[in-house]
């Protein structure tokens, strides 16, 4: 009678502790499911996750390849930051003297890759063929599982200003060739904000001021364009676009042609925008890339 006893109040002790437990983990995040832990080295990932991930690198690969000089900044901290020879960065950017960089001016960081997007019946080999990189290369940088199995609209980087065929990739997208479409200071730069991308430069001016297109080309929409507000798109050729957002007035129409320096627009705040500036796009193939890349080494 003892012994049973003691079993009965041992089976109550640990139904206890077992509903207790189950409270506790209740009120705590979700742990790992048993099938995430199966290996360590290689966490459990469903097909989507795992392709969303790659795309996420992707796009954090292509971002961080240019710096706004903050107040106070010097090359040799922007290089140490960065992990990057102060010599090498001063080469790249053609400053001469190293000491004596200004407030919003761009610099550019080295190894620059361009965002491609995979166009129908493409193979991997034949990218490479036409941008003169090696298939190697592309396969390491991009994290490519089944270099044989590409997707039309997926994309990939490949890998710019490092000679050989690369040149092709810089022809396509003219570095450092622009003048600034507009006179004024970068109030939010390409890349990650609020856990989005913003694939554009914003660059702060007064209202009304004149817009001016960057290159040559034809204008393939001017009108409203949801949160971007009155938008001008700009084709130049090649795959190569340029976007102006956020105007309080066009001065173009659909189908004319524009010369580089000719005003198309005038700086507002239509759309989603919490002030008067402009919102500037390069698209290259119809892939957002940075366009401080393109932008004369200069501040806006």
């Amino acid at each position: 009678m003892l012994i049973t006893r003691k079993k009965t109040l041992i089976t109550a002790v640990l139904a206890t502790l077992l509903v207790t437990g189950c409270l506790a983990a209740s009120n705590q995040p979700a742990q790992a499911r048993l099938d995430e832990l199966l290996s360590p080295d290689n966490p459990y990932q469903t097909p989507l996750v795992a392709e969303q991930a790659v795309q996420q690198n992707i796009q954090a690969s292509a971002v961080p390849r240019t710096y706004v000089v903050q107040k106070g900044d010097t090359l040799s901290e922007i290089a140490l930051q960065y992990d990057i020879d102060v010599n090498q960065l001063a080469e790249i950017n053609n400053l001469r003297d190293d000491n004596h960089i200004i407030k919003g001016q761009v610099i550019i960081l080295p190894g620059t890759a361009i965002p491609y997007r995979v166009e129908r019946g493409e193979t991997l080999s034949r990218i490479a063929l036409r941008f003169g990189c090696s298939e190697t290369r592309l396969v390491e940088m991009n994290e490519l599982r089944d270099p044989d199995h590409i997707l039309a609209g997926q994309q990939i980087l490949i890998p710019a200003g490092q000679g050989g065929g690369d040149r092709q990739v810089s022809s396509g997208l003219p570095l450092n060739q622009f003048e600034w479409p507009v006179l004024g200071w970068i109030s939010s730069p390409y890349g990650m904000r609020d856990n989005a991308m913003h694939e554009g430069l914003d660059i702060a001016a007064d209202q009304g001021q004149p817009v001016q297109v960057v290159k040559d080309g034809r204008v393939v929409f001017a009108g409203p364009r949801g949160t971007y507000g009155n938008t001008v798109i700009v084709d130049h050729g090649n795959g190569l676009r340029t976007l102006y957002a956020h105007n309080s007035r066009l001065l173009v129409s659909e189908g004319e042609q524009v010369s580089a320096g000719q005003r198309i627009a005038l700086v507002g705040s239509t759309g989603r925008s919490t002030g008067p500036h402009l919102h500037f796009e390069v698209l290259l193939n119809g892939t957002p890339v940075d366009p401080a890349l393109c932008l004369e080494r200069s501040y806006a």
